[in-house]
């Protein structure tokens, strides 16, 4: 049957020219627009000894969704490449909490004589979830009201080893046992630190006192006292409720009387 073969190479044909003009994007491709940022002119202290303590909490994130193997690898390799000392690397990675310069030097070792079925297999230190809190979520949610609480406080006296030691009382408590001297915190101020920045804590650019910023605010805390006097001072336009068991409501004294809708 001609008529139909001629009829199945035209459609055939047809979809490879229509494919061949229809651009299928690459996953690896991404346009540098997709990575542009607005960051301002103000130049951040990238030589202060503070800032290793947001590389460390950078760290912590970093470890609970990739392998510390890996992560030490890469800034092992990268280090070397750069020619920066052996110490100074060591003393870096054991500061933000990654393995030591040795232990990298193995692995990199391993990846760069192409044994990769033992360089991902034999995997180490890595947290690819928060399993402690999915563990003990009533903890979590203690721990954030301990948070809230704390840093609500106008004295700068919190900083994240409370929270561990906090942590730490309530895993005892709830598990019924007791804390053996010597023992480690359950869960470590560095691990802490991550924990403060997801629960929207900011750190202070020249101390270790997290805070909230919306507690922070002059401008919040001026609003609201605004808004609270004004229906102080003209209450007697509203009706209101008595407190007590039986509440009764207080018709308004003031005309024009006002309702205020919420």
């Amino acid at each position: 049957m001609p008529p139909a073969r001629k009829q199945k190479s035209h459609l055939q044909n047809a979809s490879a020219r229509r494919l061949s003009n229809t651009k299928i994007p690459d996953p690896f491709d991404s346009s540098d627009d997709e990575y542009t940022m607005d960051v301002d002119d103000q130049e951040l202290p990238f030589n202060e000894k503070l800032l290793l303590t947001n590389i460390g909490d950078l760290a912590e994130m970093c470890k609970s969704k990739c392998d510390a193997k890996y992560l030490s690898t890469l800034l092992y390799i990268s280090f070397r490449f750069l020619d920066v000392k052996w110490e100074e690397i060591d003393r870096f990675l054991k500061n933000i909490g990654f393995m030591t310069a040795q232990t990298s030097h193995k692995w990199t070792t391993v990846f760069i004589e192409g044994d990769y079925e033992e360089f991902s297999n034999d995997l180490c230190g890595g947290n690819h979830t928060d399993s402690f809190y999915d563990t003990f979520p009533e903890i979590e949610a203690d721990a954030r009201s301990f948070v809230v609480q704390a840093c609500s406080q106008k004295s700068a006296d919190f900083k994240a080893v409370d929270l561990a030691q906090f942590i730490d009382t309530k895993y005892y408590e709830l598990a019924g046992i007791k804390k053996q001297n010597g023992d480690d915190l359950i869960r470590s101020e560095r691990s802490c630190r991550p924990d403060l920045r997801r629960w929207e804590a900011k750190f202070e650019a020249n101390s270790q006192h997290p805070y909230f910023e919306r507690h922070e605010r002059d401008d919040v805390v001026k609003h609201r006292h605004e808004f609270i006097n004004y229906f102080l001072t003209h209450k007697g336009f509203y009706y209101t409720i008595t407190d007590g068991e039986t509440p009764m409501w207080n018709f308004p004294t003031q005309n024009p009387p006002r309702i205020l809708m919420c």
